[in-house]
């Protein structure tokens, strides 16, 4: 298979994963709410849903229930309340108009930051929530890999992967899921939180 091909199947990947999106129920933090939790540092890292205790900024994905972005001290999981992680998060996010779902019966739209966008939805008229966030800075770091990253440096960090395809690798744990693209079968070009 050619390089061009390879590029165009991987970003009809990217681009099928940010258009066909899943719900996921929220995790609860142990206070009994999905309020985002305040921890130090600004990396994305895993996180522990059922815990106020994150277990390392960097630690690797397979040491915690969920997958999620720690960012400026704000946890932001797949799945949790999307009023919740923006009023935590601030200011500073460009949203883009709500548009009626052609996948499912709901309103969609995006919070596009500085450093990642965050696409929630509201399926069958519930309250928004996040269904993906998508890291577009290469400063943002995601328990030791970012973008630009290899695809060598990512499983040295995360362990095997759940799926391993010819855009990247994807690792999953209850609902929620990582996947780290590549357009060239070396380096990591997007990463995506996801709920499944």
């Amino acid at each position: 298979m050619n390089k061009t091909i390879r590029k165009i199947i991987a970003l009809a990947a990217a681009a099928s994963v940010m258009t066909v999106m899943a719900a996921c129920t929220p995790k609860e933090t142990s206070e009994g709410n999905n309020a985002p939790q305040l921890i130090s540092g600004g990396t994305a890292a895993t996180v522990a849903s059922k815990s106020a205790d994150v277990k390392g900024t960097d630690a690797p994905a397979a040491s915690s229930d969920v997958y999620g972005l720690n960012y400026k001290g704000v946890l932001v999981t797949p799945g949790m309340d999307a009023e919740t992680a923006i009023k935590a998060l601030g200011e500073g996010y460009v949203k883009s108009p709500d548009i009626q779902s052609c996948a499912f019966n709901g309103i969609e739209t995006s919070y596009d930051y500085k450093d990642f966008v965050l696409f929630v939805d509201n399926r069958d008229g519930g309250k928004y929530k996040i269904n993906t966030i998508d890291i577009k800075a290469a400063t943002v770091d995601c328990g030791g890999v970012k973008i630009g990253s290899s695809i060598e440096d990512v499983k040295k960090a995360y362990g095997n992967p759940t799926s391993e395809e010819v855009y990247g690798l994807c690792y999953e744990k209850n609902k929620t899921q990582v996947q780290f693209i590549s357009v060239d079968e070396k380096t990591i070009s997007s990463i995506l939180f996801k709920s499944v």
